[in-house]
């Protein structure tokens, strides 16, 4: 049996290592570096383990004869066709809220650094569009830095959920919008375009300085509009981990955003090391193997990666102090130098991605507190931020 994994997987021949150590017959696992897997070992591959950069369509599933299995280790699956896998008997599986800790300490890092920039905090609301595991977590963040944050997701209002609204005007009317939404191009809940010219021209229409960030999908903002209204609106800030043509980037819009990074919003340590462990432990239910993986914080603790980090706090912190916190565990601001300092093909973009130094996890930040944090106020906030408290 073999099992196809893509190379930037961490952790994944590590985990096969221990199952080996267990199975009468070892498993066999060969990786791939490139976006799509080359031809030989779709092949021969019975599982095959991806990430978003992969597309699975019926013309790859025309080169994999004996697959069985697909897992992407991801919440999005627009890069998998799923009617092609139904009709070729594949069993499919995706990691809901594998990368949500990663995605929003990538949005509180953005606001922290933009804020610390501006000298003050934003004091109007953030509109966090799609209340998802990746939203919710960037709301709460948010919240935890002391800021107003409401939730717009309309499919949620749909089904009845109370803590969500759909009004898109109030959306507009907020001072910053960070986008979690799928790719959904056809419907009634579109996202495509879901913020286009107008959307654009509605939401700069005050003097107040405005933030628009997207961790989502690239196609969700018009970056056709964006770059047009860039080149007249100074005070908008922009923050763009996801592109509308990538792996190829728009140097114009790349020059004019105000901070740039190459789709890796969701690329912590323990979110990838999540996503290799989650994917083997549902291949090991659906075959019915009584193989035995490590506990996932046993297994995290195992990495450099993955140790907790000391941070001495006599006493209570402002605003600035909180977000200096954000900014020791995960600085987007380096993450943007990099970008902008590398190049912009769609070679570079990748080979980005591929090389990506993996960071920590604001949980992974332990604060040696003060009385001060006795306060349930404090413990409220400083949960939200998911730091532990000594």
């Amino acid at each position: 049996m073999l099992l196809v994994a893509d190379a930037n997987l961490p952790g994944f021949t590590r985990l096969i290592e221990v199952l080996n150590t267990q199975a009468s017959t070892p498993l066999e696992v060969s990786t791939y570096s490139e976006r799509q897997p080359p031809m030989e070992l779709l092949a021969r591959a019975d599982a095959l383990f991806i990430r978003s950069v992969t597309t699975v369509d019926a013309g790859l599933l025309a080169h994999a004869p004996n697959l069985k299995w697909l897992g992407t280790a991801t919440i999005g699956t627009d890069h998998v066709d799923r009617p092609a896998l139904k009709a070729a008997g594949i069993r499919f599986h995706n990691c809901p809220g594998v990368n949500a800790n990663a995605v929003g300490d990538y949005v509180v890092s953005a606001v922290a650094a933009l804020s610390l920039q501006n000298g003050s905090l934003p004091n109007g609301e953030v509109a966090i569009v799609g209340a998802g595991n990746t939203g919710t977590a960037a709301g709460q963040r948010l919240t935890g830095l002391g800021l107003k944050v409401h939730y717009y997701d309309p499919p949620l209002v749909a089904q009845g959920a109370t803590h969500v609204h759909a009004d898109w005007q109030r959306v507009l009317a907020s001072q910053v919008i960070s986008f979690h939404v799928p790719l959904v191009t056809k419907g009634e809940h579109a996202t495509h375009h879901l913020f286009d010219a107008r959307a654009l021209e509605t939401f700069t229409a005050s003097e107040q300085k405005k933030m628009l960030i997207n961790a989502s999908r690239g196609p969700v903002i018009d970056e056709q509009a964006l770059l047009t209204h860039l080149r007249e609106d100074t005070q908008l800030q922009v923050v763009l981990d996801v592109w509308e043509h990538e792996p190829q980037l728009h140097e114009e819009v790349v020059k004019r955003v105000s901070l740039a990074t190459p789709h890796i919003a969701g690329h912590s340590f323990a979110g990838k090391l999540g996503g290799s462990w989650q994917l083997l432990k549902k291949w090991l239910t659906d075959q019915g193997l009584a193989l035995q993986l490590p506990s996932f914080q046993r297994f995290l603790q195992s990495y450099a990666q993955g140790q907790s980090r000391l941070q001495h706090a006599p006493q209570a912190p402002d605003w600035q102090t909180l977000a200096h916190w954000v900014l020791q565990v995960y600085d987007i601001r380096q993450d943007d130098q990099l970008l902008r300092q590398t190049g912009l093909t769609a070679t570079e973009f990748d080979a980005l991605r591929r090389n990506y130094a993996v960071r920590a996890e604001l949980s992974q930040l332990h604060l040696q507190t003060g009385t001060w944090a006795q306060d349930e106020n404090w413990r409220k906030r400083l949960t939200q931020l998911t730091f532990q408290i000594e």
